[in-house]
């Protein structure tokens, strides 16, 4: 497994278009629509990233050139690449960064920046003991906290590809006092390694997997980093 994260750099309107301008080549024309569409610049940015990180993986990994990279989507509604059936794929994003898991087998990830938010949402999408974690948490840290919980599961749905119709509170996301995370899943689910990075300390992201252990680390890249590798490709 590799796990790769992209932080976005705070652009005026007129840069901000200049780099969309130059990604949109490198995608397929439904995303680039998609991505005409958005109301606020940063969001057709984070989605163009995000689609332009993955075809230069690919390319990279099993050197097909990038517009011969088609992806497709299940009837989950989950990204895949029909013709590489070995590759799997997850990404996410959320305030300054996007973030990518790549493995053999399914993986999911998730970020998400921390807000204030109404901690009641937790006791209608959480399972008891997880709310009952949330409240035992001094008050300064229950927003992290809950951020925390949020994004491993998540993480979670997003691998096994069910979408939110899965039901959030049929699962347990814990954190111990020692940052060890785990999930308690129903009996009919394979076990998973759940584990969370330390990307930025406005946000809480982590990743999960059926095998043994997720990746340690996260190679971090730069908007500036991607856009010089284009002229390689």
């Amino acid at each position: 497994m590799e796990i790769f994260a992209i932080q976005l750099q705070h652009l005026d309107e007129i840069n901000a278009r200049k780099q969309i301008d130059q990604l949109k080549p490198f995608v397929s024309s439904e995303k680039r629509a998609a991505a005409e569409r958005f109301r606020f610049l940063i969001d057709a940015r984070r989605t163009l990233l995000g689609e332009v990180l993955i075809r230069q993986i690919i390319h990279e990994m099993y050197d097909l050139p990038m517009k011969q990279i088609t992806f497709e989507t299940e009837e989950n509604g989950k990204p895949v690449v029909r013709h590489i059936p070995s590759f799997h794929f997850n990404l996410s994003h959320s305030g300054d960064w996007v973030v990518c898991a790549v493995d053999n087998a399914p993986v999911g990830i998730d970020i998400e920046e921390i807000k204030p938010i109404d901690l009641a949402i937790a006791k209608r999408f959480f399972s008891a003991d997880e709310y009952q974690d949330l409240l035992s948490q001094p008050a300064e840290r229950q927003e992290a906290y809950f951020f925390h919980l949020w994004s491993m599961k998540e993480a979670f749905i997003k691998l096994t590809g069910k979408g939110l119709s899965y039901g959030l509170s049929s699962f347990t996301a814990r954190l111990s006092e020692d940052g060890q995370a785990s999930l308690t899943l129903p009996d009919h689910e394979a076990p998973c390694v759940v584990q969370t990075y330390s990307l930025d300390p406005a946000y809480q992201m982590a990743v999960c997997t059926r095998k043994p252990a997720a990746a340690e680390s996260v190679e971090i890249l730069t908007c500036k980093e991607i856009l010089a590798r284009l002229h390689n490709v």
